[in-house]
């Protein structure tokens, strides 16, 4: 439980600023979209003294082990929406670490040239104050801080409630799970054979 002492309002966020069992925390919600978490994440960084950030929200799944009302916190995670979207007959770039071909998704399968083309995942590029300036690193898995992933399997095991009141309840009692794989991009998806694709 959060205990609010003060809070602080900056650029359209509300900061809170307490305690959770006695450490100090601040508390802001970004809003959807990556753009919203990083602007977010630098105010924060601008107005405290910051020793580590969890973002948390809501996810779409991949795994079939995971249900509705469970809680994952991945090992590494990617960035699945820097896409190059080309015409049918369009030239893959070879550094790209993934392709869709959307043409095999139709159906009936056919000799037809789907116009939507193909779809070809590109790698982030990363840029770290350990490295040269301008030179960036190409990453596809981004791993978590090996000190927040200690932390967070500290908790497995942890009792997460089924039910929110006497009318409110998840159909199974929820677990919290370390170290699976995540994915991030701008587009909510809840799609099975993209799922498939992906996983």
């Amino acid at each position: 439980m959060l205990n609010t002492l003060s809070w602080i309002s900056q650029a359209g966020r509300r900061y809170r600023v307490g305690k959770i069992n006695g450490k100090k925390v601040v508390f802001v919600r970004c809003g959807v979209g990556m753009t919203n978490a990083a602007a977010a994440t630098q105010q924060m960084l601008d107005l405290f003294d910051v020793t580590g950030i969890v973002h948390f929200g809501i996810s779409g799944n991949l795994n079939d082990s995971m249900s509705i009302g469970d809680v994952t916190i991945p090992k590494q995670f990617s960035h699945t929406g820097l896409w190059n979207w080309l015409n049918p007959n369009g030239t893959m770039d070879p550094a790209d670490v993934a392709y869709l071909e959307v043409g095999s998704y139709d159906v009936p399968e056919g000799d037809g040239v789907n116009l939507l083309g193909q779809i070809g995942y590109s790698t982030e590029e990363l840029f770290s104050v350990s490295r040269e300036p301008n030179t960036a690193v190409s990453l596809w898995w981004m791993e978590v801080s090996q000190q927040w992933l200690q932390l967070a399997m500290s908790l497995e095991g942890m009792e997460l409630e089924k039910c929110v009141n006497s009318s409110l309840c998840l159909p199974e009692k929820p677990k919290l799970v370390v170290g699976l794989n995540g994915a991030t991009s701008n587009i909510f998806l809840d799609n099975a054979a993209y799922r498939d694709f992906l996983f």
